[in-house]
């Protein structure tokens, strides 16, 4: 044989007993401590999956408390309180959307003791801010971790930025293009068809002169949030959903959507019915799609009202404990009524 093929045979057998070595040595002995900073959601399900008939995928809505809550139990926590015979763990990262839960859901083995799951479905997701939000990068490279590839694959898609990664700024231009351009189109009138103008309007004037600054600065935040119409066609949260439901669907898990509270009480004081009418709108076009997909809505949009809610000069998701009991409690009952378990006797209770 050749001496310089000979030479060629011996570097490249040299190079995969490298290759299978790193990857071996990776996932023995570094893969689950990186799994657990990099990638918490794929981490707590390697464990969670076998303990639990059903899990909670949500985000920072699971776990706020509010300073004064004496009961700091999370959502998913009262959740599984209130289901007896049956068991539920939630998996929470904050700022997740579908997008992050849909690799994890994926993961979830067949042979495991899950046979359902509770996905939230946060109503702002769907719109610009999110979609384009600066936070993406981060997001996108926590995903490279929670593919099916090798872990040593994955991590190195991670630190190699195989990846989309998006520009902050780019991410930027693009969130106020919508606002200025995307037409809002209702069969009543709007004396404003964009978010843009929509927020140019004079809002809460002063005696004299002026206006409520902190008032207008917060409704603007809502009119952002909020005035949006779902496109089915083209919105990636949808894409993202769509393709939840065709993964349970394969996995034979019973799939639950659970349509987060939002502040529509002062979405209505703040700016007005008509604001409110994109968010019931948006959220009942949640409900019909999904439902007609297979899936069970949970349709929990005006269930808390608002002062239980988090932050009080920022949209949000966050709830003290009445708030996240009501959650919890509307769930849970819904789980109660579909799920094997529920004909032994509920012990639903407020806190």
């Amino acid at each position: 044989m050749n001496i310089l093929v000979r030479h060629i045979i011996y570097k490249s057998l040299a190079m995969v007993f490298t290759i299978c070595l790193s990857a071996f040595v990776y996932k023995r002995i570094y893969w689950i401590p990186e799994l657990k900073d990099q990638g918490p959601m794929l981490y707590n399900l390697s464990e969670y999956q076998w303990h639990n008939d059903l899990l909670y995928f949500g985000e920072s809505s699971n776990y706020w408390v509010a300073p004064e809550d004496s009961d700091k139990r999370t959502i998913s926590d009262m959740i599984n309180d209130s289901i007896p015979g049956m068991r539920l763990s939630g998996l929470q990262v904050p700022a997740y959307h579908a997008g992050m839960f849909l690799p994890v859901i994926k993961r979830i083995d067949t042979t495991s003791r899950v046979r359902g799951i509770v996905v939230t479905m946060n109503l702002r997701s769907f719109g610009k801010p999110w979609i384009y939000s600066t936070q993406e990068n981060a997001l996108m490279r926590a995903r490279c971790f929670y593919g099916d590839h090798h872990p040593l694959y994955n991590r190195m898609a991670a630190a190699l930025q195989f990846y989309k990664n998006p520009d902050p700024e780019e991410q930027e231009k693009k969130m106020l293009h919508a606002f200025e351009f995307d037409t809002l189109k209702v069969n009543f009138p709007l004396p404003f068809n964009t978010v843009k103008r929509w927020c140019e309007q004079e809002k809460f004037p002063l005696p004299g002169g002026g206006e409520d600054f902190p008032k207008r600065v917060l409704a603007d935040h809502y009119i952002k949030a909020y005035a949006f119409q779902i496109d089915t066609n083209t919105n990636v949260r949808i894409k993202d959903f769509d393709e939840i439901v065709k993964v349970c669907k394969q996995k034979n898990l019973k799939l639950y959507f659970n349509i987060l509270s939002e502040n529509v009480a002062w979405a209505d004081s703040l700016v007005g019915r008509e604001l409110v009418y994109f968010m019931r709108t948006n959220a009942q076009l949640l409900q019909e799609r999904y439902t007609r997909m297979g899936a069970i809505v949970i349709n929990n949009l005006e269930a808390v009202p608002g002062e239980s809610f988090g932050e009080k000069t920022w949209t949000t998701e966050h709830y003290d404990q009445r708030g996240r009991m009501i959650v919890a409690m509307n769930v849970a009952k819904v789980l109660l009524a579909n799920e094997p378990a529920n004909k032994k006797k509920s012990n639903l209770r407020r806190h």
